[in-house]
């Protein structure tokens, strides 16, 4: 499986992916013109209990299902560790629903800071139709299906987006309709994409080896995954205890656009997963790992620098008299640069999965996220008094830094890789330079071309320009 292959996949799912995580980006100009700064708060705060249960809802399944769907021997053992992973995500699911259902009363005023029970309500549903389609995705990434799986997450964006539209505009729902329109687009999706599960499920091959494997390599992943939404999350839940709602609601706005930094990452790693699980058995595999990291680096510190370019005007930028955010919110695009700086060093961390996961060492991984989710709560804590949201925002990209650089140590000494420091730091040093640089269409149109020049210049070889031009190698 060559670089360019990698490449075009990754281009592929993380359209996809895009696709799946972009209704939140085309929810925004709604949410920011309609509701208020504290009613956007307690969307805001939903969506991140969501993000966070689904994790518990998970417990390492979907990476457990990624491993041994794609490294199976025959297409009857990789049905028998799919037929289990369901069975064993139904039941858990339904389970935890009710948990969450049951005690919707007294979990409101906690995770919402306001007591509304038919909030929780609509969540735990949510919550139980997303754990159980996103495996008919894990599948169409495992076989292959980059392009059944765009068509599937355009079809959520499209939903979601109408039933959002419906139930907030046209009938007036406000918050409850918010969460009615992302249940009933959830329990949609499974219904659609159940029989992509359905012809593959294969009972007679559920027995209780298959048990054991799955849930020993699942796992670890639960207590990495619980880490990983406290350096996802713990900004939001933070910043209300320590200033208030409205604040949260202003940060989770800019916080929105900074995470097509995430989406870049996330788009990447779910061609990176199987392309490095697939090519890490054959020889010069370090070599192509090598190759990939810079340029993805590369490519992602174009993105960033870019962004940062060009945000301000972005948002100020309206259409039929509403702003991609609405003007209420707009003095919080001063923390995007800084949440886009965290991306990046999160997408050095996922560079670096290669040596952990060939050499069998995902034992590390909770380790590696209980740095970075330490790292992220202490620095929260003595930031926020000071510089409220951009503190938070800081706090967050310093962690996601401290992270990379730990899992890069430990992966140097399992399965060395070689990194171009100079193309990991070129980015940096841009946006160090942007932030001091006078406002000035002229620079900005400058930066714009310079970086990529100065990356051809001073990162990329001669093979990689021979690459990236078309060029026979």
């Amino acid at each position: 499986m060559s670089i360019k292959i990698l490449g075009k996949q990754s281009l592929t799912y993380g359209i996809g992916h895009i696709m799946s995580r972009l209704v939140t980006f085309l929810l925004l100009p709604l949410y920011t013109n309609v509701f208020t700064q504290e009613e956007y708060g307690i969307v805001s705060l939903a969506y991140a209990f969501i993000g966070f249960a689904l994790i518990f809802y998970r417990y390492g399944m979907d990476s457990t299902l990624m491993k041994f769907y794609v490294q199976s021997n025959d297409k009857k053992e990789s049905e028998s560790y799919l037929s289990t992973v369901v069975v064993l995500q139904a039941l858990t699911a339904l389970s935890f629903s009710g948990l969450v259902y049951v005690f919707r009363a007294s979990i409101g005023p906690v995770i919402l800071s306001v007591h509304e029970p038919d909030f929780i309500a609509l969540i735990a549903g949510i919550l139980f139709f997303d754990c159980l389609w996103n495996i008919s995705t894990l599948v169409l990434r495992a076989e292959g299906k980059p392009w059944v799986f765009v068509g599937v997450n355009f079809a959520n964006v499209l939903l979601t987006l109408g039933l959002n539209y419906y139930f907030v505009v046209h009938m007036g729902s406000g918050i409850k309709g918010v969460l009615a329109g992302n249940l009933i687009a959830s329990g949609t999706m499974l219904f659609v994409t159940f029989p992509i599960i359905l012809r593959r499920l294969s009972f007679k091959g559920i027995h209780g080896e298959n048990f054991s494997k799955v849930i020993k390599f699942g796992l670890p992943f639960l207590p990495a995954g619980f880490f990983t939404m406290i350096m996802e999350l713990a900004d939001r839940y933070l910043l209300e205890y320590m200033t208030d709602i409205e604040t949260v609601g202003l940060y989770s706005a800019g916080y929105k656009l900074g995470m097509f930094g995430l989406l870049l990452v996330m788009g990447f790693n779910m061609g990176w997963t199987p392309y490095f699980l697939r090519r890490g058995k054959e020889e010069g595999a370090e070599n192509d790992f090598a190759r990939a990291t810079k340029y993805f680096l590369g490519i992602s510190g174009i993105f960033m620098v870019i962004l940062t370019i060009w945000v301000n005007d972005l948002i100020h930028l309206k259409i039929g008299g509403i702003s991609i955010i609405g003007e209420s919110f707009w003095e919080s695009t001063e923390i995007i640069p800084i949440i886009l700086l965290g991306y990046y060093f999160f997408g050095f961390y996922v560079l670096q999965l290669p040596g952990i996961y060939l050499k069998d060492k995902t034992k590390w991984v909770p380790v590696f996220r209980a740095v970075g989710a330490g790292s992220n709560i202490v620095l929260n804590v003595a930031l926020i008094p000071e510089y409220g949201a951009l503190g938070a925002a800081w706090a967050t990209a310093i962690a996601h830094l401290i992270m990379a650089w730990v899992i890069y140590l430990k992966s140097k000494a399992v399965y060395p890789v070689a990194v171009n420091f100079t193309g990991l730091a070129l980015p940096v040093i841009f946006m160090a330079g942007i932030f001091w640089l006078p406002e000035s269409f002229i620079l900005k149109i400058v930066i714009t071309f310079l970086f990529p020049a100065a990356w051809l210049l001073l990162v990329a070889d001669q093979n990689d320009r021979k690459l990236l031009f078309g060029k026979n190698q």
